[in-house]
């Protein structure tokens, strides 16, 4: 169950690396992926060859500074998530903060020193296309949340629906919806379980459109510093320190939230729900091995 929580408190850090790294590939991830995305957006640019060498040179010097620069930290608290106190959550949002922290800065100079190589042209090009990417990202994530309240709200009124599921929830669908306010599926709620949820649900829903503004606004932050020439470790991680605060509430909100729906669970309820988050875990384990 622990699993459950940790998940929410790791979002202030996972933050950090937003564009930093482009497109994060979990806690065994090397510097191989997002090397490989930033390679990836310069297609089409027409590089010279004096421009491919000065980003071989950036590329060759960064990989042999970060041998093995994971993407994010997935350490287990010494404490119990199910009753620990805020404090003890803070403590540990900002400890995974200050982590990712101080493995970020090395991919956000590759990426400022790469697009520095680019022309007047190209850095235009890339910009269009970055623009592009944020937009059907954004439209994503709206189509994703609307439909997912849309569910959260039957679900609520009207419980589980019966028969079999559609190939559309599949694992994945369902990982997803126990990350965006559907977390106890699998579980009998009664009429009240469903109400108190609801409940909770709705009373989060500004908090966490006002996190979700500071972590954008956040994001667009480094992108533009990447981008400029004022660029450097004092300047990045001056931006970090102003939105740090922000970053850290975003995390706890989450976690204490996510707190108070298991809280709503009987121990049955809440032991049958580790023991199907165990089996499917064990499951996933399959395909990495």
């Amino acid at each position: 169950m622990k699993r459950f929580l940790i998940a929410s408190v790791t979002v202030a850090a996972m933050s950090i690396s937003g564009v930093s790294n482009a497109k994060p590939s979990g806690p065994e991830m090397r510097h191989q992926q997002p090397v490989k995305e930033i390679v990836k957006h310069l297609r089409g640019l027409s590089l010279s060859d004096a421009q491919l060498g000065e980003i071989r040179t950036f590329i060759s010097a960064f990989k042999s500074a970060n041998p093995s620069l994971a993407s994010a930290s997935r350490e287990k608290p010494d404490f119990d998530f199910e009753t620990a106190s805020e404090d003890q959550i803070t403590a540990f949002v900002q400890s995974q903060l200050e982590e990712r922290e101080s493995k970020q800065f090395a991919l956000a100079e590759l990426r400022h020193n790469i697009f520095n190589v680019l022309n007047a042209e190209q850095q235009a090009t890339v910009l269009a296309r970055e623009s592009k990417r944020e937009y059907k990202r954004e439209m994503r994530r709206d189509k994703r949340r609307d439909a997912l309240e849309k569910k959260s709200v039957r679900v609520a009124n009207h419980g589980e629906a019966k028969g079999k599921r559609s190939r559309d929830h599949g694992v994945g669908d369902r990982l997803r919806h126990e990350h965006d306010g559907i977390p106890f599926r699998g579980i009998e709620l009664t009429d009240a379980q469903k109400t108190s949820l609801a409940e909770l649900r709705e009373s989060f829903k500004e908090i966490a459109k006002v996190n979700r503004e500071v972590l954008h606004s956040f994001r667009d932050a480094q992108r533009e510093l990447i981008r400029s020439a004022s660029f450097s470790e004092e300047t990045w991680s001056a931006l970090v320190a102003q939105y740090k605060s922000d970053l850290v509430n975003a995390g706890v909100q989450k976690a204490m939230h996510r707190q108070a729906m298991f809280a709503v669970l009987t121990t049955e309820q809440q032991a049958k729900l580790s023991a199907q988050r165990e089996e499917r875990r064990k499951l996933r384990e399959l395909f990495r091995s």
